[in-house]
């Protein structure tokens, strides 16, 4: 990435206080864009492509960290929002997938279902950035987040929000919950009464632009002496039009550049360059297709979920005489019902060491965890670890060989899991600072802790890492 970054300046900072925060006065908004799929090799190779005020604006007038990651794997979209807003990985923040089992229903239940309210951030368990600038403000911080998908816009949020705002799957029209005050269920609906200009037809990245832009302007954000934020989900995967269910990648990146530019440039003058940080991220996922790897002579191969745990009841049945010990299972995760066991004192860590030995020998099965390894050993990788929350996950996790895909034939549901690293950048852009590269490797969990020392307030609760460096 390098060699798209063209102005470079070195800060001399006296203190981290200053490398955090290079102007004397704190920004007035903090715009906040998480790109779902977004990676350098992408970004790149279509360099040449790019007008002046996108992704290569950011670039050459912003500190670019080339070499971003998590701090747990697997990454998905409602893991890595969760991220980004709290500073801490699934383990301490709650969020670990899109969906878990629930152990009430014994059914797949989402991440930001609410039994009363529908939609709500409540199984976050830690404060979001958003949430500190609240407190530390007495509630004087603006706080919104806009994105194509729910989860995305409600974990984003956090608990304090003034209006979070996503699409509906199925009509596509922008919807909240009653979660938030009240103002912004008003708001939304004297939104969607405005006859909308233009004739054209907009993509989920381009509408999500649009409406963050509007929710700056009829909300005055930015506009008084309290920093206001705002967070903007955008894709890189799935551009998409109603005449176009998938763009090809080119034309993606193409008109995601536009249209950050046209982001950038609309916010910078309404607040001032000098008054606006932008920070920019990717999910760090891709949603691989299913490849026929056999056709290239790729080892492969099925792993079918339900059968095996239908073949792991049986087994625990003969050894304990107890039919149905699996509650349910969940991707790569299997639910064990702790339930009877604790009735009939039977120990949990013995049921899963031998459920463990058992599903190591199946075939396309590389690695099995338990709920003991991932809360005590310390021999198991530390991503892995981070990426499991005892209260949601599942009593075992599976881990496939690599090209082989999990698939559960009740359910239909597939996956693809990868090893393989996804390069992305974290870029941090406006507010006087001067441009660099920083090859060193950076956490996603530091740009919570990073957004706070510029507007000199405290990391969110569960945020252990520093902000990051600029210089």
């Amino acid at each position: 990435m390098n060699k798209y970054i063209t102005l470079f300046a070195l800060a001399a900072l006296a203190n981290i206080e200053c490398e955090a925060q290079p102007n004397t006065a704190v920004p007035r908004l903090v715009v906040g864009i998480t790109i779902d799929q977004l990676n350098s090799n992408d970004m790149e190779h279509f360099a040449a492509l790019y007008g002046n005020g996108g992704f290569k604006k950011l670039l050459n007038e912003g500190v670019v960290y080339e070499n971003a990651q998590y701090d747990f794997a697997p990454v998905n979209l409602a893991s890595a929002s969760t991220a980004i807003a709290t500073g801490a990985s699934p383990t301490d923040n709650g969020i670990t997938a899109e969906r878990w089992i629930s152990r009430e229903t014994l059914r797949p239940v989402g991440c930001t279902f609410d039994k009363k309210l529908m939609v709500s951030p409540n199984n976050v368990m830690a404060s979001t950035i958003g949430d500190e600038m609240k407190m530390a403000s007495n509630g004087n911080a603006l706080v919104f987040s806009v994105a194509a998908n729910q989860d995305a816009a409600v974990l984003h949020g956090g608990h304090a929000a003034d209006g979070v705002f996503w699409m509906d799957e199925s009509s596509r029209t922008w919807k909240t919950s009653a979660f938030y005050p009240r103002n912004a269920q008003t708001w939304l609906d004297a939104y969607l009464r405005i006859p909308k200009q233009g004739t054209a037809k907009k993509n989920d990245n381009q509408t999500t632009c649009q409406l963050a832009l509007d929710c700056i302007n009829d909300h005055a954000m930015g506009r008084d002496a309290y920093a206001d934020l705002l967070f903007v989900t955008l894709s890189a995967g799935n551009v998409a039009t109603e005449t176009n269910a998938m763009l090809a990648r080119e034309a993606a990146y193409r008109e995601l550049d536009r249209t950050l530019a046209d982001l950038i440039l609309n916010i910078e003058q309404k607040v001032g360059k000098d008054n606006v940080l932008f920070v920019l991220t990717s999910t760090g996922r891709s949603q691989s297709n299913i490849e026929d790897y056999a056709k290239y002579n790729i080892p492969t191969g099925t792993f079918y979920i339900n059968r095996t745990a239908n073949l792991l009841n049986m087994y625990l049945n003969a050894i304990y005489g107890i039919n149905r010990l699996v509650d349910g299972v969940l991707n790569n995760e299997i639910y064990i019902n702790k339930t009877i066991l604790e009735q009939k004192r039977i120990n949990i860590s013995e049921v899963l060491r031998h459920a463990r030995e058992f599903l190591v020998q199946i075939a396309g099965v590389k690695e099995v965890y338990t709920a003991d390894q991932l809360l005590l050993d310390n021999s198991v990788s530390t991503k892995t670890r981070n990426a499991f929350n005892h209260a949601v996950s599942g009593d075992i996790i599976v881990k496939i060989t690599p090209g082989w895909r999990i698939y559960n034939e009740e359910t239909k549901e597939e996956q693809l899991p990868s090893l393989a690293n996804m390069p992305f950048p974290i870029i941090i852009y406006g507010a006087g600072v001067k441009p660099k590269a920083i090859s060193t490797p950076v956490s996603t969990n530091s740009i919570a802790p990073t957004i706070a020392r510029f507007i000199r307030i405290r990391a969110p609760n569960a945020c252990v890492v520093p902000a990051l460096p600029l210089k």
